[in-house]
């Protein structure tokens, strides 16, 4: 099979021709982007098909409940896609990232089914089974393939050209303050940021960067300390941030590309499986349950962690080491070799 690195090479001159069996496919990502269950399963689903867009094929994206926001769909103008409530099209492949699998995998041909189970509950049966957060998958459904493991980690495109900046040491800037981004996701549900985030967000020692989603709706709202909605820039924010303090999900993956040193904390249930692994490969460092953490120790913990500078040099090295940013190509490349295989 081909290198997953050479996808964009291989596939780059058929993007944007719309021609052949790969211009003519179509894969329908379905994803849940209802305030309740944050943003992941959606930021996942885009990356997925930036990555298909980008090898020329068409996609085809289906909230099953809440909306894209606007900085999403100025993301997605361009693409080879189309929104809807329920596609029209007969999909060549089918991409499922919803935390309620059993409820909605039974609408779709298996075979033609890739399904995104970080929390190993599907128990259905599918042609791809995606488990980013463990070395292994082992739900009780059935698999054609797994892919399992951080090289999976689905992150969007301008994270790696980001990386592919000097890395510098974690240190501070001569006559600057450290600058800390804060962020618990693109909404937050349990609000973990107004919970915990009113120290990291005021501390003399560094500058801090508070940054929530367009459906964050949590007492942060009401601060005097500035807080950022939905930025553009936000892959440049986080790249240029001496430290973050971040929920557990897709941005901790995201941070890692960019070689920036993390604090993790859990903001939401289906954070909890594979947090300890991912900490234990020294990519971050992780301090519990941001639901029920007590917020003075994340900001001593903070504090300690930007005064050793060894530390956040090591930190930063691991993390930008076990994540190369091209999850989302090797993704794309197993649907490709998915579509083709029942075309033939």
């Amino acid at each position: 099979s081909r290198d997953p690195r050479d996808l964009e090479a291989a596939t780059g001159a058929n993007a944007g021709t719309g021609m052949g069996k790969l211009g003519e496919s179509v894969v329908r990502l379905v994803a849940t982007g209802a305030a309740h269950e944050g943003r992941g399963h959606v930021s996942r689903a885009l990356a997925v098909a930036e990555a298909l867009d980008r090898a020329g094929a068409r996609t085809e994206i289906e909230l099953i409940r809440g909306e894209l926001t606007q900085m999403e769909l100025r993301r997605i103008a361009g693409w080879r896609h189309s929104i809807r409530g329920r596609a029209r099209h007969d999909p060549d492949a089918v991409v499922l990232d919803v935390p309620d699998l059993a409820a909605v995998a039974g609408r779709f041909d298996p075979d033609r089914l890739v399904v995104f189970d970080d929390a190993a509950t599907f128990a259905g049966r599918a042609a791809i089974v995606v488990q980013t957060s463990l070395p292994s998958w082992t739900g009780p459904g059935a698999a054609g393939r797994v892919l399992a493991g951080y090289a999976f980690a689905p992150i969007s495109a301008a994270y790696r050209r980001l990386r592919d900046r000097p890395i510098v040491a974690a240190t501070t800037r001569a006559g600057a303050l450290p600058r800390v981004v804060i962020c618990f996701g693109g909404s937050d549900p349990d609000d973990v940021l107004g919970r915990v985030g009113m120290g990291l967000a005021t501390d003399p020692r560094w500058a801090a960067d508070v940054i929530v989603g367009a459906a964050y709706d949590g007492r942060a709202t009401s601060w005097t300390t500035p807080v950022v909605r939905d930025p553009p820039d936000l892959p440049e924010r986080l790249a240029a941030a001496d430290m973050a303090v971040l929920g557990a999900g897709t941005m901790k993956f995201e941070a890692a590309c960019v070689g920036v040193p993390a604090i993790l904390l859990v903001a939401a249930d289906d954070q909890l499986d594979g947090v300890w692994d991912y900490a234990a490969t020294d990519a971050a460092m992780y301090l519990g349950d941001g639901r029920t953490v007590d917020p003075t120790a994340v900001v001593w913990a903070a504090g300690e962690l930007l005064a050793d500078r060894g530390r956040l040099a090591a930190l930063s090295r691991a993390a930008h080491e076990l994540i190369d940013g091209r999850g989302a190509e090797r993704i794309a490349e197993a649907i490709l070799g998915l579509v083709d295989h029942h075309a033939r």
